[in-house]
């Protein structure tokens, strides 16, 4: 039996309104996160699916 491959998935959602999105790659997600806080000032911010 092969071992299961871990997701390498990136959640970003805002606290303060409903953006909320799923990346490839944790730098796209703190783009986003940075991003939307900076345009906002909205606390956001992005964690890895496990």
């Amino acid at each position: 039996m092969a071992p299961q491959k871990r997701s390498r998935l990136y959640h970003a959602v805002c606290r303060e309104c409903s953006v909320e999105r799923v990346f490839d790659s944790a730098d796209a997600a703190d783009a986003f996160v940075t991003r939307h806080v900076e345009e906002t000032e909205h606390t956001a911010l992005a964690e890895r699916v496990d």
